[in-house]
C-alpha cells in the first residue's frame, strides 16, 4: 500500500481524541468515520466537531464551503466490523483498558482488509501486546496523538515488536498528510519518547508532596514567572486530574521502576476523592476553572533548572536505549507534542553541564531516588556529543 491509496481512515471511539482525530483526517481531505457502541455518544462527539469547526470559521481559519467539505468526509457507525471493512488505516482511541482495546483489535482484525493499518493512539499500554490479537501483526503499531487533536502538532508513531520499516514509514507519510509531525518510536517502551521524559518530574512533584517542606503555590508561581510557563507544575496535576496523575506514576512504577511508585499526598487525595480541577479540591482549591494559588512568593529551594535537568537526563537515557533514532528526534517530540520551546538536547547544549550534574546530585542526595541521578553522559558533558 502506497500514501495515494489511504483514501479512508476508521476511527474507533468518538471521545476526546477520537472525534479530534476523526476532524483532522476529515480537513485533510480522507474519509473519515467514527465508532462508538452507543449513538449518544457518537452524537457528542460530532457535537465536539461542529464546535470546534465553528470556532475555526469564528476565527477566519475555515471557510464556510470548507466546513461543508468537511462534514461531508465525516460518517458515523455502530459497527466496527461495518466501518472498517473497506477502511485503510484504523485507529483505535477507546478507553485504556487492555481487555477492552484487545476485544476492539480482535474485531478489527477480522473485518478489515489484510493490508491495512492497524493503530492505537494508547499513551501507556504495550502495542506489542495488544498486537497478539491481531491477524498481520506486521501492521500494528501506535500513533499517539496529543490533545486536543486538532491542534497539537506531534504524533508520536511507535513500533510494535513485529512492525514493519514499511508500515511504519507509511504511516509517518499519512501522517504527514493530515498536517502533523511525526516522531518515531523505535521501541514499544514504557511512556514512549515524550511522557517517559516527563515521567521523573512527576517523581519529583510527588515527592516534593510527601516531604511536606516547600510551600507548593511558590514553586508554580516562580516557575510561571521564571520559565514563563501557563501553569506551574502542581498546578498542572490538578488540572490533568490527580487520579491520572496517580495512575500514571503506578504504572511507572510497575513497568520502568519502583521508585516511581505515588507518594503519601497523592494516596490520600486519591482515596479522599480529591482529584483537582474536576473536583474542585485537590493540591489547590478550585473555583471557576482556577486554582486558588498565592502568588506572594517565589521559592529559593526549586524552579525551571530542577525540572529541567531532570527531563535533559532523562532524554539522555531514552537516546541510550535506542527508544529514539536520534536527540534531534526527542527535541522534535518535545517541541510539537508538548509545545516546548526548544528540545532537552537543544537546551542543554547551551548550559554548563557541571550545573546539571550538581542539580541531580543535590535532587539524589535530597530524596535518595536513582532515577535523579545523573548519567554519566551529564557528568563529563559528552551528551552534547550525542546525535
Amino acid at each position: 500500500m502506497k500514501l495515494d491509496d489511504i483514501k479512508k481512515v476508521a476511527v474507533i471511539g468518538s471521545g476526546a481524541m477520537g472525534n479530534g482525530i476523526a476532524q483532522v483526517c476529515a480537513m485533510a481531505g480522507l474519509k473519515a468515520v467514527m465508532v462508538d457502541i452507543k449513538q449518544e455518544f457518537i452524537d457528542k462527539g460530532m457535537a465536539t466537531v461542529n464546535k470546534s469547526l465553528d470556532t475555526l470559521v469564528s476565527k477566519g481559519k475555515l471557510t464556510a464551503e470548507k466546513r461543508a467539505e468537511v462534514i461531508g468526509n465525516l460518517s458515523t457507525s455502530l459497527s466496527n466490523a461495518e466501518a472498517v471493512k473497506d477502511a485503510q488505516v484504523i485507529i483505535e482511541a477507546v478507553p485504556e483498558v487492555m481487555d477492552l482495546k484487545k476485544k476492539v483489535f480482535t474485531e478489527i482484525s477480522n473485518a478489515a482488509p489484510a493490508d491495512a493499518l492497524l493503530a492505537s493512539n494508547t499513551s501507556t499500554m504495550s502495542i506489542s501486546e495488544i498486537g497478539t490479537v491481531v491477524k498481520n501483526p506486521e501492521r500494528i503499531l501506535g500513533m499517539h496523538f496529543f490533545n486536543p487533536a486538532p491542534v497539537m502538532k506531534g504524533v508520536e508513531v511507535i513500533y510494535a515488536n513485529k512492525t514493519t520499516d514499511a508500515n511504519v514509514d507509511l504511516l509517518c507519510e499519512m501522517t504527514k498528510k493530515i498536517g502533523k509531525v511525526p516522531v518515531k518510536v523505535l521501541k514499544d517502551a514504557p511512556g514512549f519518547i515524550v511522557n517517559r521524559i516527563g515521567a521523573p518530574n512527576q517523581a519529583l512533584i510527588s515527592a516534593i508532596l510527601d516531604e511536606g517542606k516547600v510551600k507548593v503555590d511558590s514553586v508554580d508561581t516562580l516557575m510561571k514567572v521564571a520559565a514563563g510557563m501557563p501553569m506551574g507544575p502542581f498546578e498542572l496535576a490538578d488540572f490533568v486530574g490527580i487520579d491520572v496523575f496517580y495512575h500514571t506514576l503506578k504504572y511507572y512504577a510497575e513497568t520502568l521502576s519502583p521508585e516511581y511508585k505515588p507518594g503519601k499526598v497523592l494516596q490520600n487525595l486519591l482515596d479522599s476523592k480529591k482529584l483537582g480541577m474536576k473536583t474542585g479540591q485537590g493540591i489547590y482549591t478550585w473555583e471557576g476553572g482556577k486554582a486558588k494559588i498565592d502568588a506572594s512568593e517565589q521559592s529559593q529551594e526549586f524552579g525551571p533548572m530542577d525540572f529541567l535537568a531532570i527531563q535533559i537526563n532523562e532524554a539522555v537515557r531514552v537516546l541510550k536505549e535506542k527508544i529514539a533514532a536520534s536527540a534531534a528526534d526527542i527535541d522534535l517530540g518535545m517541541v510539537h507534542c508538548m509545545r516546548a520551546f526548544a528540545g532537552p538536547f537543544a537546551l542543554g547544549a547551551g548550559m554548563e553541564h557541571t550545573q546539571l550534574a550538581d542539580t541531580l546530585n543535590k535532587l539524589h542526595k535530597r530524596y535518595g531516588l536513582n532515577i535523579f541521578k545523573p548519567e554519566p553522559e551529564i557528568v563529563d558533558g559528552s551528551f552534547k556529543q550525542m546525535k
